[in-house]
């Protein structure tokens, strides 16, 4: 029996790559979405929270070009507007014991300032739909096989182009093109060994990653009607730095009035699995939380420690204008880290972008002001001039 031959591989099913992957379904369902974990997403999941459902962790979208640009791509990709309002309220924070508009990090920067600073924006866009809601309505764009449980441990190269990848250390998968959305540092130990230098490699391995830490708090009572992103970090500068913050409308669930705030800060992730770090981490989090809100954690009803392992750090690789690895012609990076913009807006850039490389364009489509999941059409999908 003749071996199959995907005409897409893509490794990661997290936003990026599987914004890739529903992008190329327009084209051909001969694809395969392969990823270690059992479910398509990565971390974009919806939690069931006491208040209702919740984002899996703090999500956040600055208004910018870039960003308007982003979710307009996803807008076209799902045929659904999931851009409700463009609203400006300046982050704020607190000293001295009171509250006051947030103006910057000033002399004292946080190692993470870029990753922290994503969040500070006055301007931010409101989303009609969240990005957990785009994961569910994504995957039913896809037409191609999804391969969860599938850990890539090795690519295969023939002269200038990849010809396979081995599965879980065993099972090979054959394609004509490879499109890799998932840790950057994992090239180190991925890619076939001439296919970058031994400099390059170590670069990979050695770089500073950042890994997110989240803590989604369900407040037993109202604690602020303010909706503005929270930057805090206290008077006594430490190396675990500042934590950005926001509250949602409090709800009457049962007869209790409960109310749902989500806290974000990073740390290294080579001390990711370091338990002390975390914990003081955390700890700083919750003694900040309680410096401006003094009764906010009496009674917690319910708290969720979440991680984000590796949201960012770009490994310093090298890569080709329609970012393919130089050596590699049919090999493309996505990995949303390597996107000069942050978070959600750099991981949709880099779907665009890599579609865009790939000779692919998600044409504009007429998006009604209201329309729900069920009732979205294909967007049209031409292949563009290389």
């Amino acid at each position: 029996m003749a071996q199959h031959i995907y005409d897409y591989a893509i490794i990661g099913s997290g936003l990026t790559g599987l914004s890739i992957a529903a992008a190329l379904s327009r084209e051909t369902s001969n694809i395969a979405l392969l990823d270690g974990a059992d479910f398509a997403g990565g971390v974009n999941k919806q939690i069931n929270f006491p208040t209702g459902p919740i984002n899996n962790g703090l999500r956040f979208v600055p208004d910018s070009v870039l960003s308007e640009k982003a979710m307009k791509f996803m807008e076209n990709l799902l045929a659904t507007k999931i851009v409700a309002d463009v609203s400006e309220e300046a982050p704020i924070t607190y000293e001295a014991g009171g509250f006051k508009t947030f103006l910057g990090f000033g002399e004292n920067p946080p190692a993470f300032y870029e990753e922290l600073n994503y969040f500070t924006s006055s301007k931010r866009i409101d989303l009609a739909v969240e990005p957990h809601q785009w994961i569910q309505m994504l995957m039913q764009k896809f037409t191609g096989d999804f391969l969860p449980r599938s850990y890539v441990t090795k690519f295969h190269q023939e002269g200038d182009k990849v010809t396979s990848i081995t599965i879980n250390g065993s099972k090979t998968l054959h394609a004509h093109n490879f499109i890799f959305a998932g840790t950057v540092k994992d090239l180190a130990l991925l890619l076939p060994e001439d296919a970058i230098s031994v400099r390059a490699r170590s670069k990979l391995g050695k770089n500073t990653y950042w890994t997110a830490l989240c803590l989604d708090i369900c407040h037993s009572k109202a604690v602020t009607e303010s909706t503005a992103m929270h930057v805090l970090n206290g008077t006594t500068q430490d190396e675990i730095g500042p934590c950005a913050g926001q509250f949602m409308p409090a709800v009457e669930v049962e007869g209790q009035t409960l109310q749902a705030s989500q806290w974000i800060t990073f740390i290294e992730s080579e001390v990711m699995d370091d338990s002390e770090v975390v914990g003081l981490t955390l700890k700083k989090i919750k003694r900040q939380i309680k410096r401006a809100y003094p009764e906010a954690l009496d009674d917690v009803k319910l708290e969720r420690i979440f991680v984000s392992p590796i949201i960012a750090g770009n490994g310093d690789i090298k890569l080709s204008a329609n970012m393919t690895i130089p050596s590699l012609e049919n090999l493309w990076i996505a990995s949303s880290t390597v996107n000069e913009q942050k978070n959600l807006v750099g991981a949709l850039l880099q779907a665009e972008m890599t579609v865009a490389s790939l000779g692919f364009k998600v044409e504009d489509v007429e998006i009604p002001e209201t329309v729900s999941a069920e009732e979205t059409a294909a967007p049209s999908f031409e292949e563009a001039s290389l």
